[in-house]
């Protein structure tokens, strides 16, 4: 134990390097000079942002490799939530994701590109993104798999989007989500399965984003946008990069069911990253992690990914499709 806790907290020193708030800020700064006004894909935007979105509907861009067993869900869970459209960006899958999703691409709710080209996804898939929407989506929320938007009033995304209009991204924090104890994988829908967490919201943040605003991007949480513009948190104070201090989340946030089963937990730690550079270097899951982390990954019991889920169907009319356990009692317990 002694050896684990050591490679760990080495890790964890780096990171505090990288992650010290006034760092962090002067390098987001630093690089903004650059790339929000130079750069060829930066050129590309101003070229299609010609005309204003019609409407304000919503898109998800979203990044998969062997996702199949949760793709409906997280499907079902959005379209409640008031998501208009999903691309999906797929790479190595060995699942399958073509039959999950056909039925989704035939309402045309859903663009898949699959056995995506570049060596890796990231940034040439949400690059993608941001030109396939400019014109058609007012936002993009950059969003992954395992992690589901929570609107603490039951307003739809939509809604509470259009309050940030006059800002080029609203940037939303983690809470991230343990493994419940799952030893192996329980088989139900993700956010009934796993209803514990950290007690704190995390630093990092994911985007949605105004497409036609952007200049380049950075990482898989945040950009640089045009006039050195920065995205804004919850309560409209700007965050300068993919981290954001003090982490907030008060009527806005993130469910980051991160850790799962220990079965995916490790089978995920096993296989290398094929989202970015970075991400390719930074070790996101190990036992280190694993053995520190799940002590306070499971502190706090929070079903408020359910709660927002079934509001949102009541406030629609609509049966939930998400197939929960104990859905009857969890309907009474929201007046369903």
């Amino acid at each position: 134990m002694g050896t684990i806790r050591r490679a760990y907290f080495k890790l964890r020193f780096g990171e505090g390097i990288r992650l010290n708030p006034v760092v962090a800020k002067a390098v987001y700064l630093g690089q903004s000079v650059r790339y929000s006004n130079l750069g060829r894909f930066r050129s590309l935007v101003i070229r299609a942002a010609r005309n204003a979105p019609q409407g304000k509907r919503v898109a998800l861009c979203c990044r998969i490799r062997d996702e199949a067993r949760y793709l409906s869900e997280f499907i079902e869970y959005y379209l409640a939530a008031g998501i208009d459209h999903f691309f999906f960006y797929e790479k190595l899958s060995r699942d399958n994701f073509r039959d999950v999703l056909a039925p989704f691409i035939a309402r045309g709710l859903v663009t898949l590109s699959e056995s995506w080209p570049e060596t890796t996804m990231s940034p040439s898939a949400e690059c993608d993104c941001i030109l396939r929407s400019i014109n058609h989506f007012a936002w993009v929320g950059f969003i992954d798999a395992d992690e589901f938007t929570v609107i603490k009033d039951g307003r739809s995304l939509g809604e509470f989007l259009a309050d940030f209009d006059r800002y080029p991204a609203v940037a939303l924090h983690w809470k991230i989500f343990g493994s419940n104890g799952h030893k192996t994988i329980p088989g139900g829908p993700v956010i009934e399965d796993y209803s514990r967490r950290e007690k704190d919201p995390n630093m990092h943040v994911k985007c949605f984003v105004r497409p036609d605003l952007v200049a380049n991007y950075r990482n898989s949480h945040s950009w640089y946008y045009r006039g050195m513009k920065r995205a804004v948190n919850e309560l409209g104070r700007p965050v300068s990069g993919s981290v954001s201090f003090p982490p907030t989340a008060l009527t806005a946030w993130i469910n980051h069911y991160h850790h799962k089963s220990d079965q995916e937990y490790f089978e995920k730690a096993a296989r290398k990253s094929i989202v970015d550079k970075g991400s390719m270097q930074f070790i996101n899951r190990s036992l280190e992690r694993h053995v520190v982390t799940e002590k306070t990954s499971n502190e706090i019991f929070d079903q408020s990914a359910v709660e927002y889920y079934l509001e949102r169907c009541k406030r629609l009319s609509i049966e939930p499709r998400i197939p929960f356990y104990s859905i009857a009692s969890s309907r009474a317990t929201h007046g369903g």
